[in-house]
């Protein structure tokens, strides 16, 4: 424990050291900015508006000096803050500066909020000439008794706009006004509404293309807009998207164009902008865990319309060299690498299935083994609406495993279905995800849920049967200001068929790292087996489970801060298919809490972690190591109680 103390007092010394700011008695510094009676509304938010903020807390932070001038100003905003917010009898003391030192200063804002204004009526005028908008409208957002906010106000306004558009009134207009009674503490809201006539989809025209056939867009197009159907504006975004998925344009743009009065149509425009069809990617990469130290040189050639008819073709290069787990004591080192080629097809079936085609060597350095592997994916990947992906493909994977790891003077059960050391997996996979994040690199709310399944079988006299099932959600929740609420879970099983026995080292699951149960490094929370040199080394289980909250919160600049939890437990990998029970064995599950701090970059933050695992025993007389949970299968190994990760991107 005292490790785990120690750890975490560096790395607060080391990301948190508080900057004393000082400027002069003619320019102080504001080291603080507190406020008083602010109840009804988010503090940190009304911080943000003021032009008078505290200094940052960071040696790499900026000292900010004192304004007299905006302390007035900064109380004209609090008052037009609250009034945003239905507060209107809101009123805001003269801010009081007060002396924290030499060149410092604390700066303190008084408030008094009083009872907010609420809503007496709400008229929409003109909403019964479009009674199909004002089916889709339903209640508004702002309704009589709810407080009277501009946000609100505006909303009810875009609700009745949205209804209007995506109902074929594309060309109707609404008009909002309000009457606020102060004093009554009351307000008369007014919606009035212009339908004009109903308009249908007309035709798709196409601008901007020089290699890519207009036929290509417009068939694209097509997937989400039907001419002669009811207009709705809210389609043209999907059709953005669509076209965006072909790949080949760096910029799309969408809108509707002159209306047919006379028809009644209303035709859609694209206007897009070609990319490069080529593109070179080469750069150096470092990798650091408790368990592995890789240094790598990646490189990638993508063509987008190789051959014509959008086709991509994509070749990946990686080689590196590996220690595990570091270069000063090696247990394992050596070369590593990956060569790959991929091929898609677009359009195969109709407008809606692809066809692509993966093709992959590598030399891997594993901790149980080392290996030379050959893969072969073929799929048919679909994207039936914009958020959302479902690709099934047939995969075959060939390891040829060298140096397997010794166990109690034997060699690890798994490599049992492995004749010769030659493990097949020959399997289908389905693979569906629902993609609603505001950003995959840099997260800030959202959801993501995905589920990948596969069947293995035997493919001659060789391979796996079983059935491995993997679902997983993250949820992202911003929280006020600059903090932000992460969670995932994830939950895996490998059930082995028949009398199959246990699962090959290479198909089972092992948890622990940057990406996951960041309390262990890479692959380290598994079932274990001891080597003739008292090393353990892991091998997998046929279930996994990892799960985790995070806590993010900017620092200033670019800097982000991080607060988890993680949890996690991989299962035995004997083949009597009790995955499920015995991963979800709480009383099993491995815990551990962490500070982070991320430097955020073009290509994603850039992440250092320190995690300490966290007890579940704590019976008297037991003794320290013994009361962390065992991992399934082990005899009682002890990893370190805390793990350091340096990686780019974040966790999830």
């Amino acid at each position: 424990m005292a490790a785990c103390r120690d750890g975490g007092v560096l790395l607060l010394l080391l990301a948190a050291g508080c900057l004393h700011a000082r400027g002069t008695a003619e320019a102080p510094a504001v080291v603080s900015v507190e406020l008083e009676g602010v109840t009804a509304v988010d503090p940190d938010e009304l911080r943000d508006k003021l032009a008078t903020r505290a200094s940052d807390r960071f040696t790499w932070g900026d000292a900010r000096l004192l304004d007299p001038d905006a302390l007035e100003f900064d109380r004209r905003r609090v008052l037009a803050f609250y009034r945003e917010r239905g507060y209107y009898r809101a009123e805001v003391d003269p801010l009081e500066v007060k002396p924290d030192g030499d060149g410092r200063v604390i700066v303190h804002l008084r408030v008094r909020e009083g009872e907010p204004v609420r809503v007496a009526r709400v008229d929409v005028p003109g909403l019964d000439a479009a009674p199909e908008a004002a089916a889709r409208a339903g209640k508004l957002s702002l309704e009589p008794g709810k407080v009277f906010t501009w946000a609100a106000f505006d909303e009810g306004r875009s609700q009745l706009q949205a209804a209007l558009a995506g109902t074929g009134y594309a060309t109707g207009t609404v008009t909002q006004s309000a009457r606020v009674h102060a004093a009554e503490g009351t307000a008369d809201v007014t919606y009035r509404v212009e339908a004009g006539p109903r308009f249908r989809f007309g035709g798709v025209s196409v601008s901007g293309t020089a290699e890519v056939p207009q036929e290509k867009v417009q068939a694209q197009a097509a997937r989400s807009v039907t001419p002669g159907d009811w207009y709705d504006e809210a389609r043209l975004e999907r059709v953005q998207a669509r076209v965006l998925e072909l790949g080949v344009f760096g910029a799309v743009r969408v809108q509707r164009g002159e209306p047919d009065l006379e028809a009644g149509a209303m035709p859609v425009l694209v206007s897009v902008r070609e990319a490069p069809f080529h593109t070179i990617r080469l750069g150096p990469g470092i990798g650091f865990d408790p368990s592995r130290t890789e240094l790598k040189l990646q490189g990638a050639w993508i063509h987008r319309n190789w051959l014509g008819g959008l086709r991509q073709l994509r070749l990946d290069a990686r080689g590196g060299y590996a220690w595990l787990p570091d270069p000063v004591s090696p247990i394992r080192q050596g070369v590593v690498g990956t060569l790959g080629a991929e091929f898609t097809q677009p359009a195969v079936i109709g407008n809606t299935v692809d066809f692509t085609i993966k093709v992959e060597l590598e030399k891997s350095i594993e901790q149980a083994y080392e290996s030379y592997s050959e893969k072969l994916r073929i799929g048919t990947p679909l994207r039936p609406a914009p958020r959302w992906t479902i690709f099934p493909s047939y995969n075959i994977e060939v390891y040829q495993l060298s140096n397997v790891t010794e166990g109690s003077g034997a060699t690890i059960p798994e490599v049992q279905n492995c004749p010769s050391q030659v493990c097949v997996l020959s399997y289908l996979e389905q693979r569906i995800s629902w993609d609603l994040r505001d950003n995959p690199l840099v997260t800030t709310s959202g959801l993501y849920a995905s589920l990948r399944v596969q069947e293995g079988f035997h493919l001659g006299s060789v391979g796996y049967d079983y059935v491995g099932i993997l679902p997983e959600v993250r949820y992202f929740q911003p929280l006020g200001g600059s903090s932000v609420l992460a969670a995932r879970l994830r939950v895996g099983a490998i059930v082995p068929l028949g009398e199959s026995g246990p699962a090959p080292v290479v198909a089972l699951y092992t948890a622990g790292g940057s990406g996951g149960m960041r309390g262990y490094g890479a692959e380290r929370l598994s079932p274990m087996v001891q080597q003739e040199d008292g090393t353990w080394v892991p091998t997998g289980g046929n279930g996994m489970i990892e799960g985790s909250v995070e806590l993010r919160r900017g620092l200033g600049g670019q800097l982000v801060g991080a607060l988890f939890l993680d949890v996690g437990n991989v299962s035995s990998s004997s083949g009597s298919g009790s995955a499920w029970t015995e991963v979800l064995d709480l009383s099993k599950l491995q815990a551990a809490i962490g500070i982070g701090i991320r430097y955020r970059t073009p290509f994603g933050p850039f992440r250092a972690d320190l995690a300490c695992r966290l007890p579940n025993d704590f019976s008297a007389g037991v003794p320290f190591e013994q009361r962390f949970p065992a991992v399934p299968g082990d005899s009682g190994h002890h990893e370190p109680i805390v793990a350091f990760h340096l990686t780019l991107g974040e966790a999830y």
